[in-house]
């Protein structure tokens, strides 16, 4: 159980070195797209929640509530607390990985509209309102960035 435990652990730790901080990172799969870029008033804007798959926050919730549940009891109740640590943690850990967007509606100067739904993070910070004049750029058919 302490090696799958130090395994996890370490892996988590790799998972967080190799992620990079940037205020606008691109994808490598961006280098050299085209993008199509669209002059527009914003329309409307709704506040929504978007789920993420849950698998990184799942395993560092499980990694964690594993390690706390450890700590608990001994013998036989020590293994079922580190075992229900790990559920609940896994548990906590998915429903951690919820994000705070917006469904944004933009009426194009061409009198196209769209409606799009944008994380709100530090490739996107931004908060918009109707009637904010924006620029709506596309790659591959999907909104990649508004400002």
């Amino acid at each position: 159980m302490k090696k799958i435990i130090s395994t996890l652990m370490f892996a988590s730790t790799l998972a967080f070195m190799t992620t990079g901080c940037s205020d606008k990172a691109l994808p490598n799969s961006r280098i050299g797209s085209i993008s199509e870029s669209y002059t527009g008033i914003v329309k409307a804007v709704e506040p929504v929640q978007v789920h993420g798959d849950g698998t990184v926050t799942s395993l560092l919730g499980m990694v964690a509530g594993g390690v706390l549940g450890h700590q608990i009891g001994g013998g036989a109740g020590k293994d079922l607390a580190t075992m229900g640590g790990a559920v609940a943690g896994s548990i906590a850990g998915a429903n951690a990985d919820i994000k705070n967007a917006q469904r944004i509606t933009v009426e194009f100067d061409s009198g196209k509209t769209i409606t799009t739904v944008l994380p709100i993070d530090a490739n996107n910070p931004y908060q918009y309102k109707p009637g904010d004049r924006v620029t709506v750029f596309i790659t591959g058919g999907k909104v990649t960035e508004i400002r």
